[in-house]
Parts: structure tokens; C-alpha cells; sequence
């Protein structure tokens, strides 16, 4: 499991990357000025929510390298997987391809962060340290 997390952290990386690169010299194709602004806010928003939690999402592939048998850290490295995914990328589509139908899953995408977070929490509680020799 920590190879997927690091490979999806990895990828999640690049793809942060391309975004806010594309947010920063792109969205040409939305004619109003104030729209073009408002979805520019709207995908840095999503870029920086993507890149940072790619490193967790690193950091967490890292951790499980050492303690397999941590369920929370499980827990944790999919919520956030699924925080990515639900908030970036649903924030992404919407943008670039006008499509509202899924706009009321990105406050979910939110929430699998949150959860996330206190799954990670957990997950250091949960930890077992060996005892010193």
C-alpha cells in the first residue's frame, strides 16, 4: 500500500503542478473578465488544496512503509485520496468543462479531509513504538 500512495502522490503532484500552471496562463476561453477571475480564484483554490495534500499523501506512503498494520494511516491515505479527487478534481471539471451536475460533491471532497486529518490523528495514537533497547 505505501507504493500506491506514493505513486498517487507523485501523480497527484504533477497534476497540481500542470493546473496551476494552466490557472495561471490559461482559462483564455472564458470571455468575461469577472468570470475569468472568479474561476481563476476558484482553481488556485483546488491547486493548492491538491498540492498539499499530495505531500501528506507522500508523507503518509512513507509512514505506512514502516507500520503496515496501521488501519487508521489506511483510513487516512484514502480520505485524502478521495478529498483530492472529490474537491480538486470536481472543482477542475466544473471549470473546464462547465459542468454543475457534480458541483454539490465538491463540500464532500471537504469533508473526506477533514476526516482525513483526524484519521491521521488517530493513526499516531495507534502507533506503536517499540520500546527502547
Amino acid at each position: 500500500m505505501f507504493k500506491i500512495c506514493i505513486v498517487l502522490a507523485g501523480l497527484f503532484g504533477a497534476i497540481g503542478v500542470a493546473m496551476g500552471a494552466y490557472t495561471a496562463h490559461g482559462l483564455g476561453f472564458i470571455d468575461s473578465l469577472q468570470a475569468r477571475e472568479a474561476a481563476r480564484v476558484s482553481m488556485q483554490s483546488a491547486v493548492h488544496y491538491q498540492l498539499l495534500h499530495a505531500v501528506v499523501l507522500l508523507a503518509i506512503g512513507l509512514w505506512l512503509r514502516q507500520s503496515a498494520d496501521n488501519r487508521a494511516l489506511l483510513v487516512a491515505a484514502v480520505l485524502f485520496v478521495l478529498g483530492i479527487v472529490l474537491f480538486s478534481g470536481l472543482i477542475y471539471l466544473q471549470t473546464l468543462t462547465s459542468v454543475q451536475a457534480l458541483r454539490s460533491f465538491v463540500p464532500w471532497g471537504g469533508t473526506c479531509f477533514i476526516l482525513a486529518w483526524l484519521a491521521l490523528a488517530a493513526a499516531a495514537l495507534m502507533e506503536r513504538v517499540p520500546p527502547a533497547a
